[in-house]
Formats: C-alpha cells, structure tokens, sequence
C-alpha cells in the first residue's frame, strides 16, 4: 500500500537449470527477502524437487518499493505454476493475501484487515486468504473471500476440487482487537453551566464540519468543552470504521473495531512529524489518527509555530501528505479541529480575575504562533471567560444534540453524493449544490468588503451558512443563516484581532 492506498502488485516467478538459489527482485525490503526461506523450506515440505533450481520472483511494478509479509502465499503460488507442466489456470480479478508458516501453512500478518480492504476497494472479486473471521466484510457482497488453511488446499480450490468446505476449517484469530490503551473520559453538554455561545458554535462545527479554536484564562472551561464535543458526534458509517481502523493499523497504534470516532489530544511537545506523519517509511500522523474525528489542541500556544504551520494544507484537503527521499504518502486527515490557547503565557491577559504579568513583547511572540493562515481557516474564534456556578445548565443533552448532527450529515452525503462535509465539499461541487440569493451574495461581499475579508473567509461564510441551514433541517440557505454566518466570521476577526494588540 502507498499511504492508505492500496496497489496492484503483480507476481511472476521463472524456474531454471542452474545453482539452487531464490532470488527476489522489485524492491523488496528486508521482511520480503527473508520470504525467500520460508518459500524454499515450503517447496520442500510439499515435496518440489529444487535440485540445482535457480527461482527468480519479480515483485511488478519493480520501481515502487514493497514491505511485509503479504505476498508470501502469491510468491509460493507463483513459483508452484513455474514448476508445473500444466499449471493451474487463476481467474481473472483474482488476487492472494496471506502470510506462510514454513510447513505451508497460510496464516495472518499485521494489517491484514486494511489489506483485504483495499483489495475489496480495488475491485478485486475473488480474494484468498487465510481462515480468519470475515464479518467484517459481510457488507462486500459482490466480493468472494475463499479462506484456506494453506497452499495443498489452495491449489485444490483453483483446480476445482471442493473436498475441503469453509465450514470445516477451524478459524485462527486475527490481529488482536485492543482497546484504547487510554480512555478519555468524555463530558455530557448538559451538565456544564453557561458557554451558551461555545456550545452553539460546537453544534454546528460538529454538524459541517468546521474548526475551532478557543481562548481564555486557566479553567475557564475550554478543555471540558472539548471534551463534550466528542460525544455530540455522529456515529462512523461501517466503511468509516474499517477506513479508521486501518489508519490506526498502519501506524500500529491500539484501537478497538469501535463506531465512535476517534479523539487525538497530543502534548504540545509533539514534533512535526508526530501530528502530520513521518519516518523513513512514512507512517499516519495524529492528524490522520484522528480521521473522521476530533484533533484536539489544547495549549495550541506552546506548540511550535513550525507544528502550527503544518496544519494549513491537511484543514483544506482532508489529507496529510508525507514527503520523504523513499518516497511521498498521503493519509487521510478529515477532522474537526478543536484548538485551545491561553491569551498569553500566564493567561491572564484581559482577564478581570488576576492581573497579566507578560509584557507585550511576550505576549505577542506567544500569539504570534497561531499566524493568519491558520485563523483564516478557522471558522469559529471564541474568547471564553470563567462562568459562574449559578449559570443555568444546558437543557439538551450529548444524544439529542447527537441526533441532531447526525441529521445534518447525512443530508450533506446526500446533497454532495459522498462522504463530503460542507467544510470540506470541492469548491466546485458546493457552487453546484449550494446556492443563494443575489441579494444574499451582495449581502456577503458587502460585509467581506467592509471588514477585509479574504476570498477564503468568504467562502467559508457560504460553508458556514449552509451548515446553519442544514441543521434547521431546511432545504435552502434562509437570509437568517446568513446572517448568523457573517456574525460568526466577523466575531472571529475581531476576537483574533484582539489577542494580536
């Protein structure tokens, strides 16, 4: 696979007269040379004559670099039809997915699930591989996943003989399905007093998809917020999950077969490589660990303006690209950015509670961080105060709300005929979809005008009001979302703005 992405491999292998040897060509790492063993040791066990046998396995195409231990069976059936005077006859569409013992026996490896995956996604219609369970696929209904227990039945299969039933095969475990190795707990929205405001922009930042960042003094309820956002997203599709749990079996990371989206809180003191991916052989980021669900970064402040900067181009695209001399990948990364920071490195300033003690220059070198381009792609700025215990609670609770996003979505996936939120749906496919009254566009470039908006924020205004929209259940933009929408984008403005003075 080439980041998320799975890749046709294609496996020839010729047989000659010469010094017994095996030899595996088309870039294979060190995992795949090391399967020339566990071939050679096979072809014994299944009584081949290698005798002054030289085998040779091309690995097709030759110039993109392959890893694991997934072509062990395609190699060994490979090598078997170079050897046969009548070799079997493989349909077409036909693909093999499996890991060897050195007995024969076909068996599993790490990231097998998000392999057959991507064999299902790349239209692969008969697909062999070892006798593990296979509800998960259930869905693939066009797709038949023929589980063996290894090469003797394998060839019996391909040569029509149908002694052995998958219903007699004694099923091995997969991978095992962990759970998170750290559980966060998550707060109902009911119970946090006040913060009528942030909760409304939550609402419908979880319901489009939008970003958002929040600042204000120490304990003012930022993180809590954020973590009750969590819990007023929808739950993921079946597609989504398995696309999620792959990521995180790419990166091997713990995560459990779950519906819920994920939630990502690194420290501050990450790298660059941490949040966006990284490594000789590029792996999936927190920002892809994250995929389909909440990044959240609080103390965005501390970050480095570098880790900051990183972000702009995954906020835009849903995907975060790895650039490496071995090679360039791409993961996906559709998120909803939850960012947090103190207004300055004591966080008091501005505060009515305690006097700042950082002089200016400090405070605007800390700010300074978070630069334009990433305000500019966020849809919601909020300056947070501390709320008194006497603020009445919120009377909807997670689920309603959850209800409420769910609804929103799935009239955006029916709208823009994908997995697109407003947030992130092609700008050419929303102009399409999406449309407003003259006056509401003059209303918007008026407004854009007036407070200097660029042609981004603009944008994001007709985002922004078509998510208001859908989350009033309403089928065309009102003049009301629109006008909600501006408040939103100039309100952000200026609460940025404030903090740079």
């Amino acid at each position: 696979m080439t980041g998320l992405a799975g890749q046709v491999i294609q496996v020839e292998a010729t047989v000659r007269e010469d010094k017994e040897q095996c030899v595996i060509i088309g870039l294979p790492d060190a995992s795949i040379k090391e399967s020339k063993e566990r071939i050679l040791n096979c072809l014994h066990a299944l009584d081949q004559d290698i005798d002054m046998k030289k085998i040779t396995i091309h690995l097709s195409p030759a110039d993109v670099r392959k890893q694991g231990t997934s072509y062990d069976a395609a190699m060994l059936l490979a090598v078997l039809q170079a050897m046969a005077k009548q070799p079997v006859k493989i349909p077409e569409k036909t693909c093999f997915i499996a890991a060897l013992t050195l007995s024969g026996q076909l068996t599993t490896f790490h990231s097998m699930i998000p392999t057959i995956h991507q064999a299902i996604l790349l239209g692969f219609k008969r697909i062999y591989i070892p006798p593990i369970e296979i509800s998960l696929f259930a869905q693939a209904a066009d797709v038949e996943l023929i589980r063996m227990p290894d090469m003797p039945s394998l060839l019996s299969h391909l040569q029509g003989k149908t002694s052995l039933f998958e219903n007699e095969l004694t099923l091995i475990p997969t991978e095992p399905i962990l759970e998170e190795t750290e559980k966060i707990p998550h707060v109902c929205f009911s119970v946090i007093r006040g913060h009528a405001e942030a909760k409304r922009a939550l609402l419908l930042a979880a319901a489009g998809g939008h970003h958002v960042l929040m600042s204000g003094p120490p304990g003012c309820g930022k993180s809590l917020l954020a973590n009750a956002f969590h819990t007023i997203l929808p739950d993921l599709t079946h597609d989504e999950m398995l696309e999620v749990y792959s990521i995180y079996q790419l990166a091997k990371q713990a995560r459990s077969l779950s519906e819920r989206p994920p939630f990502r809180s690194p420290h501050h003191s990450s790298s660059e490589g941490a949040i966006v991916g990284g490594g000789r052989y590029p792996k999936p980021g927190e920002m892809s660990l994250a995929h389909r669900g909440v990044l959240f970064l609080d103390e965005l402040g501390h970050f480095p303006r570098r880790v900051v900067d990183t972000l702009r181009q995954p906020l835009e695209s849903g995907f975060a690209v790895v650039n490496r001399v071995e090679g360039s990948d791409r993961f996906p990364a559709t998120i909803n950015l939850i960012a947090a920071t103190n207004p300055c490195p004591c966080g008091y300033y501005g505060s009515h509670e305690k006097y700042c003690v950082c002089g200016d220059k400090v405070r605007l070198k800390y700010m300074n961080k978070i630069t334009g381009p990433i305000i500019d792609r966020v849809d919601f700025v909020l300056a947070m105060k501390n709320q008194s215990v006497l603020e009445q609670k919120t009377a909807d609770t997670s689920e309603e709300l959850r209800q409420t996003v769910t609804r929103a979505r799935d009239r955006q996936r029916l709208r823009y005929g994908g997995n697109y939120t407003n947030a992130i749906a092609p700008v050419k496919l929303f102009e399409e979809k999406v449309e407003f009254s003259k006056n509401q566009l003059e209303r918007i470039e008026t407004v854009s005008n007036q407070e200097k908006l660029s042609s981004r924020s603009t944008l994001k205004i007709l985002r922004l009001a078509r998510t208001i929209a859908d989350v009033l259940g309403d089928e065309t933009v009102s003049d009301a979302a629109v006008e909600e929408a501006l408040r939103w984008k100039i309100s952000a403005s200026q609460a940025h703005s404030a903090l740079m003075r």
